[in-house]
């Protein structure tokens, strides 16, 4: 009828769509046969700018296009005046594709490049360009990364751009890109600061992102921030431990160090030592270490590490450090304020992870020890309300067992005494949590755990020398390090039942006891004698 708009049908419709894409390709291989003849002739001229121009304002995330452009630049003997006017029509491009596409990062780097090479750059109207975008969506982590880059350029304070975060946060608590962007700068902040400012500093942010929790309890955004506040800045000595023993060194550091900034000083004079650490790294915070010198306990046994001396104590022929007893906390009382708070919020939310996890962490920082009960009841609540993630609670679970078996340990100790072994079984472990501290353990009990996909985690222990990894479900050794020194195994009660893994593994080692009995394998009539001679006797 007249006067009425016609409505295309659905297969009109398609059939437009399918003729624009058509001509779209067509115009997209036209450009770039264009282009890459140019480029293949060196011809850098006014036409291969005006194509790759057009083109990527149609797509601006085909970055060999703004290559090319800046092959230009290198490729043209361009008075001065020209690259100047090259540079601030680069910059009209880019600003005009980010308002089509404004988490492009070749968009964002190619703006980088041309105000690195650019002599008179106009920083405020940088800035200003930064804000425009983050008002638009404040969680364009592509344009935190530019004004983190614009910001230094300008000579702008961290405590100044600290103030633009806060407000942006204040606006919007729901907005991860701003709060990552906070730690950043607090990181520069912290790292020119003493301890106490950095601890009345915490205390500040940390009220502010209880806050942050409590008004979105669902986002994720503030809850990450506040696992970073209490997991950094620890003002913890380098080294946590040594032990050496007949021209073997173990040492255990807080942070990863380079082995050539690693000496061992004997009587003032450093010892040539041959460093090694598990990963064939060149930091870690693991070394193990072989020497020559034979020490005997009139010897004055230091290690230095980044200019700070440590002395070793010699206890029966063998030289340790320890500095392992917990820390207290400076803030103890915000936090166990903080954490009835997160109690209250799980009593009203009792599915919300978040609570559950921040007051687990709330109760670690403040008393481990004695909130050890309550930590591993919140994860397996964790492990319930949060299957998808279960594994990684049974991992952190598995973490803070072992944790907390070698407090027990440690408060065990007399002062010349060292332990040498430790009992691990029936804790539920799925893994060793990276605990460095197991390897300086000579006998170490792993029974009764669920370690079968974690044996790869072995290799901290090469100062064990006898292991045992009875009832863990194991089913496979394929992935059993070598351990140097092992010399008793103990693999009873488990689904083993390949006879070539186990020889593999008695290839590598220099076993005098094995325990296979109650493996499938056992059955096997025609065991290799050396399995049947390390093996106990059945009877």
């Amino acid at each position: 009828m007249h006067g009425r708009v016609k409505v295309r049908t659905t297969a009109e419709q398609e059939a437009i769509k399918k003729k624009e894409r058509a001509e779209k390709l067509e115009h997209y291989k036209a450009g770039m046969s264009i282009v890459f003849g140019k480029r293949k002739e060196k011809i850098y001229d006014d036409e291969l700018l005006t194509v790759t121009e057009r083109m990527l304002l149609q797509n601006s995330d085909i970055y060999t296009l703004w290559n090319i452009r800046r092959e230009a630049v290198a490729n043209n003997d361009w008075d001065e005046d020209s690259v100047k006017q090259f540079y601030q029509n680069e910059l009209t491009l880019t600003e005009n594709c980010l308002k089509q596409n404004p988490k492009s990062y070749w968009i964002w780097y190619q703006r980088m490049w041309v105000l690195n090479h650019s002599v008179d750059c106009d920083w405020q109207k940088e800035l200003m360009l930064c804000a425009k975008c983050l008002n638009l969506d404040e969680r364009n982590f592509h344009c935190w990364n530019y004004r983190e880059y614009v910001v230094q350029k300008a000579g702008i304070s961290a405590e100044e751009e600290f103030q633009f975060a806060t407000t942006k946060i204040l606006n919007n608590f729901s907005n991860y890109s701003s709060w990552h962007y906070r730690s950043r700068l607090l990181s520069k902040m912290f790292y020119n600061s003493d301890q106490t400012d950095i601890d009345e500093r915490k205390k500040e942010e940390l009220d502010l992102v209880m806050n942050a929790t409590f008004t979105d309890p669902n986002d994720s955004s503030a809850w990450f921030y506040q696992r970073w506040l209490l997991s950094t800045h620890e003002s913890l000595p380098i080294l946590s431990q040594v032990l050496i023993e007949k021209g073997s060194v173990i040492l255990l550091a807080n942070k990863n160090v380079a082995a050539e900034s690693l000496y061992l000083k004997i009587d003032n004079e450093n010892e040539d030592v041959q460093w090694k650490c598990l990963r064939d790294t060149r930091v870690s915070k693991l070394w193990f270490g072989k020497f020559k010198k034979q020490l005997c306990e009139t010897n004055n046994v230091q290690v230095e590490i980044e200019g700070t001396f440590y002395p070793l104590l010699c206890f029966n022929q063998k030289w340790i450090y320890r500095k392992r007893k917990l820390k207290s906390c400076y803030n103890k009382d915000q936090l166990l304020e903080q954490l009835s708070s997160y109690k209250q919020l799980v009593e009203m939310e009792p599915n919300n992870k978040w609570a559950h996890l921040t007051a687990l962490l709330l109760m670690r920082k403040t008393d481990f020890t004695t909130f050890y009960e309550d930590i591993l009841a919140n994860l397996n609540v964790l492990i319930n309300i949060d299957s998808f993630r279960s594994n990684y609670y049974k991992d952190l679970r598995s973490k803070y067992s072992i944790e907390y078996k070698l407090y027990e340990l440690w408060s065990m100790e007399e002062d010349k005494d060292v332990k040498s072994e430790i009992d691990l079984s029936g804790l539920n472990l799925t893994s060793l949590g990276n605990n460095g501290h197991l390897s300086f353990f000579v006998e170490i009990n792993l029974g009764a755990n669920s370690l079968s996909n974690s044996l790869h985690e072995l290799s901290l222990l090469q100062n064990c020398r006898k292991l045992s990894l009875s009832s863990n479900q194991l089913e496979s050794l394929s992935k059993f390090p070598t351990l140097e020194h092992l010399e008793v195994l103990l693999l009873r009660n488990n689904r083993l039942n390949d006879v070539e893994e186990l020889l593999q593994l008695l290839e590598k080692h220099r076993l005098k006891l094995l325990d296979v009995r109650e493996n499938p394998l056992c059955d096997n009539k025609d065991l290799p004698p050396i399995i049947t001679e390390l093996n106990y006797n059945s009877t």
